[in-house]
């Protein structure tokens, strides 16, 4: 997909809509290291960095790099070729914790020529209200 990284700020943009989760794109001259805005209930504003990848390409782990930016969450999409996509929602903190001693945040490997979702971020799939409990 040519877009990847515009199409997972969108579809994760159209989710937190969807949950009535007050949203908007960041804007990058000055809030270069999140990609979208979320105003919460109370008031508080939330930074939602989103990286997005495919499952099924020539890279073996789809590295994250740069996870030290300026953001309170991290959203990983993963589109398979079939266009189904999931959605892992960590903390900073969590997405480091993932990381561990690794210069980057690998989300997908290869097992018996099969492409998955590294572990580390199964127990993050769709814990949108970790975003919208703060």
């Amino acid at each position: 997909m040519k877009f990847i990284g515009k199409y997972g700020e969108y579809r994760v943009l159209a989710c937190l809509l969807e949950l009535d989760i007050e949203a908007y794109l960041a804007i990058k001259t000055n809030q270069p290291d999140f990609d979208l805005t979320v105003i919460l209930k109370s008031g508080d504003v939330v930074r939602v960095q989103v990286k997005a990848t495919e499952l099924n390409n020539k890279s073996t782990n789809n590295a994250i790099d740069r996870i030290d930016k300026q953001y309170d969450f991290l959203v990983v999409v993963i589109v398979d070729g079939d266009k189904s996509v999931r959605f892992f929602v960590m903390t900073k903190g969590e997405a480091i914790e993932a990381k561990g001693n690794s210069k980057q945040l690998g989300t997908t490997q290869q097992r018996n020529k099969e492409f998955q979702v590294r572990e580390a971020l199964l127990p993050h799939e769709n814990k949108w209200e970790k975003i919208a409990n703060v």
